[in-house]
This record gives structure tokens, sequence and C-alpha cells, in this order.
């Protein structure tokens, strides 16, 4: 019986500091969230509006230049990289995601420049689209570019859809702190993007400010949105951050 007892309270010793570690490093959130006439709002409580947002070093991610492999376009760039390589996890054929089959938007920056595109069309299986971040060289009065980083998603004609506008956008701030690899003006802005399946996305605002713009795209004939914001103006944490946004009926 005091094998028991002791045994016990060891694993209720071990939960207790796991709660408490977890409160340390500030997983939980207090907040208050609400919909008025038809329109959400998320709002961090004032004791978590303290974690201020964490500068995002690229340096320790950027690759020397010795390493680069300039190219002629964009497309070229990528389409030499080693991107779907280094997405085994999703089920595509070989070199499936370097084929940009359509560019749905560029973010011209200084040295960088972002693409958004898709790769394969409905009459495929599956579908890719990818954010992806090119340095960029003049050489000969001619611009060449050199494949960086990108983050992919894949969807599928039958893919169950995330339903909750809300959940989309709270994922997407709390990722946005790490997702400054693909940011083609870093370290001026801050660059915010994520997806949604719901037009009352157009309503969005974060921190007060609305999108600097939304692509609408056609997948398996439902409506896609990509929202982005090319330098959102807040000090606060993705995690702390508030927003609004009209629910869909």
């Amino acid at each position: 019986m005091k094998k028991f007892l002791k045994i016990l309270l060891i694993i209720v010793g071990i939960v207790f500091l796991i709660f408490a570690a977890l409160i340390c490093i500030g997983l939980f959130v207090d907040y208050d969230d609400h919909i008025e006439n038809g329109r959400y709002t998320y709002v961090p409580e004032d004791d978590n509006k303290d974690n201020a947002y964490v500068e995002f070093n690229l340096s320790d991610y950027d690759k020397k230049d010795s390493e680069l492999i300039y190219y002629s376009s964009v497309e070229e760039a990528i389409l030499n990289s080693p991107l779907n390589a280094e997405n085994e996890e999703f089920s595509v054929p070989e070199d499936f995601l370097n084929h940009v089959d359509e560019i749905l938007h560029i973010w011209n920056g200084k040295q960088y420049d972002t693409i958004f595109y898709r790769a394969g069309s409905d009459n495929d299986p599956v579908q890719g689209f990818v954010m992806a971040r090119c340095k960029k060289q003049v050489e000969e009065a001619s611009v060449q570019y050199a494949f960086m980083n990108a983050t992919p998603v894949t969807t599928k004609a039958d893919s169950i859809l995330i339903s909750d506008i809300t959940e989309l956008i709270r994922s997407s701030l709390k990722l946005s702190d790490f997702q400054q690899d693909l940011n083609p003006n870093y370290p001026d802005t801050r660059f915010v993007f994520g997806y949604a399946h719901d037009k009352e996305i157009y309503s969005l605002e974060v921190e007060g400010q609305k999108p600097d713009g939304v692509i609408e795209i056609n997948v398996y004939d439902r409506t896609m949105y990509l929202w982005y914001y090319d330098d959102l103006k807040s000090d606060k944490r993705g995690n702390n951050l508030s927003y609004s946004v009209d629910v869909p009926e």
C-alpha cells in the first residue's frame, strides 16, 4: 500500500510540474471571444498582451550565397529545387509540387520575391498550393532567381474542409511568427497570411486592420481564399493578436 501511494504521489507531482511548465511558457492564454450581431470577436486578456512579438532571425534559415544556384526565371528555380523532396509527407507524384502550373500572386521585395502558385489542376486527383520565396540578383541586366524555401499545402476533391473560419484565422496568426521566412521584405515588414473557405473572410480585421488583399481560387468547384497582410502593424505575438470577422449564417 505504501508503495502504491508513493507511485501515486510521484504521478501527481509530475502532472503538477507539467501543468506549471505549460503556464510558464504561456500556452494557457486567457481571452474573451463572443459573437454579436453576426460578428465574431477575439480579444486576449490584458495579462497576455505583455507577451511581445519575438523578432524572427531569418539569417538562421537563409542559405549561404555560395550554396545558391540562380536561374533565369522563378519557375525554373522552383522546378530545380528540393521542394518536393523536402516535403515527402505529402502523397503526391515525384516533383509534382515543383511545377508552377498557375501563378496566383507574386510579392516583389528588394532582395526576394515570394510566389503563390498552383501545382496541378482540377483534372488531377490532388492539387498543391505553394508559397515559395526566391532570392534574386541582377546578372548582365537580367534578373535571376534562386530558390530559398517554401510552404506547400495539398487538397483533393473529397478533402474534408475545416468549417470554422475563426479557428482557421487563429491558427494562421499563431503560425505567422514562424513564417517570416516567406516574407519578401524581411525584416522591414511583418508578412501574415492564411487560408479560408468562406467569403466572410473579406470582413476580417486583425488589430483593427483589414487585409491588403484576398485571393480567390477555384478548387474542384469550391472557392478557397488566401488572405494576406503585406505589413501587419503590431508588436504582439501571433497568439496575442485580436481579430474580428463576420461569421457565416
